[in-house]
């Protein structure tokens, strides 16, 4: 067994999951999955891929009938955000006395990119539902998204006037 703290701050999430042909009383022949995995850390997420490798070729070696085929749908590598930036961020939000946490999205957002050419952080505005995201039913209230504009307005104003680092 792996130790599970030997992944760091690892998140996995399965986002899809199908079986076939899906009939309440009838054991699927197929089924198709999603794993997403998330670490700030490329060698630990290099370790946890080989890990759920070699996991997987365990259960289709030890399972009869059972045949197992994966693809990599895609692979970022772990883009830190300016720590200067988080900080200003985070000062603006305290200056609107609003609610704040320092969180790892891993997210593939455009920031990622532009955090290639200049400083870079962002600003995630309060969802209704416990952090729902990438969901119909996710939703922020108009008042939430003022705050996250005023604390983008006014992280950008201060980041105009202090200059470079």
């Amino acid at each position: 067994m792996v130790d599970p703290g030997a992944y760091g701050e690892l998140r996995a999430t399965v986002g899809h999951l199908a079986v076939h042909p899906d009939l309440t009383n009838i054991v699927p022949a197929r089924a198709e999955l999603t794993v997403d995995l998330r670490t700030p850390d490329d060698a630990r997420m290099a370790r946890a891929e080989e890990d759920l490798a070699a996991f997987l070729r365990t259960l289709e070696d030890g399972t009869p009938g059972l045949t197992l085929t994966t693809r990599r749908m895609a692979k970022t590598a772990y883009v830190p955000f300016d720590e200067r930036v988080q900080k200003v961020v985070a000062q603006a939000a305290d200056d609107h006395g609003l609610a704040h946490i320092s969180l790892l999205s891993g997210a593939g957002h455009d920031a990622q990119e532009i955090a290639a050419l200049c400083p870079t952080a962002m600003i995630f505005v309060r969802g209704e539902y416990d952090g729902i995201s990438h969901n119909p039913r996710e939703y922020s209230t108009p008042e939430a998204c003022t705050h996250g504009v005023d604390a983008l307005a006014t992280t950008l104003l201060r980041l105009a006037t202090q200059g470079p680092p």
